[in-house]
């Protein structure tokens, strides 16, 4: 509380000596805009960073930055609830991620009803009366399964597919989005099994331990959520399945994958900019609201690309840089 208060004196010093150029900061004497960001689960090594992105950009515009989340990783009853609780206490914009579009449809409403403008990031759900969606999509599926058909060469490939959560519309989608490019594979393709992880690496460990007894020709793990790899990497050497003998292919760059990556247990994983989502989720909010700008395009890609050994040190260098999106 004492940091966010002195954060908060610091800028109405400085909003009140000058001008900034470009008017990225809020006009001397206006009322302080504040966002709310309902993360779908407390800030891990993923979701920190989007929240550094949204925490960054309010800072920018001089904007008081709020960020909730459910205790129960993607909740919707909880995130529902704390949309609510955002309306009540008069939020000006609100940011979150539809992990459930239907479910949370209620919450999206009742912001519709209160005139809070909201941004959605990592998924979508294009009927919500969001004024912008950030986040990679899925074509991530297809650029990831490209990939690994191109490594794999002529070898017939036998997959499992991980994903988030099983009714989740960005996770089926990225999912269409491989089968529709390991189709293509020389050597053909079939989908074994298709887990859920739940967001929980111990959870997703257990059930890649049982998906490897159950089938052993696997050579392909695909995961659509930032704790399969890790797990498929753990439950394969467990089983004394080597990396020669079974391609994992992440997503998200947590220190377990990144680790795996650099030890040669996980081939690749891939990237998605969640600061770029946290950051350009505020500056759309802002622009709609001070100045009446509408986003360029109501849906934004964050961009995504595979980080393998050829480029683990070097492709952070301008996640954070707003001068190099396109």
């Amino acid at each position: 509380m004492k940091r966010m208060f002195l954060l908060a004196l610091v800028i109405v010093l400085v909003c009140s000596a000058s001008v900034f150029a470009g008017g990225s900061k809020q006009d001397s004497g206006a009322k302080q805009l504040s966002f709310t960001f309902v993360l779908p689960m407390v800030p891990n090594e993923i979701w920190v960073v989007a929240k550094d992105g949204f925490e960054d950009a309010c800072k920018l515009y001089g904007i008081k930055p709020v960020v909730v989340m459910p205790s129960t990783p993607n909740d919707i009853n909880q995130m529902n609830n704390l949309m609510e609780t955002a309306i009540v206490q008069k939020t000006d914009g609100l940011v979150t991620q539809p992990v459930n579009p239907e479910g949370m449809t209620p919450a999206f409403d009742k912001l519709n009803a209160a005139k809070i403008p909201f941004a959605l990031v990592n998924s979508d759900a294009p009927k919500s009366g969001r004024v912008v969606s950030v986040g990679t999509g899925g074509d991530l599926g297809r650029v990831a399964g490209e990939y690994i058909v191109k490594k794999m060469g002529n070898t017939e490939i036998h997959y499992i597919t991980a994903l988030w959560a099983l009714e989740a519309s960005l996770a089926q989608d990225i999912h269409k989005n491989y089968q529709t490019a390991l189709a293509k594979a020389p050597g053909g393709s079939k989908e074994l099994t298709v887990l859920e992880t739940r967001s929980d690496q111990l959870y997703i460990t257990n059930g890649y331990e049982a998906a490897f007894a159950t089938y052993p020709d696997a050579n392909l793990s695909i995961n659509v959520c930032g704790f399969g790899a890790a797990g498929a990497a753990k439950a394969a050497t467990e089983a004394n399945i080597g990396p020669d003998k079974l391609f994992i292919m992440g997503i998200d760059d947590i220190q377990e994958t990144m680790d795996g990556i650099r030890s040669g247990r996980i081939q690749a994983t891939m990237s998605q900019n969640f600061y770029r989502m946290g950051y350009e989720a505020v500056t759309h909010l802002y622009n709609k609201i001070t100045k009446g700008i509408n986003p360029p395009k109501d849906v934004i890609d964050s961009s995504t690309l595979v980080v393998d050994m050829s480029n683990i040190t070097t492709y952070k260098q301008d996640m954070r840089n707003p001068a190099s999106w396109k």
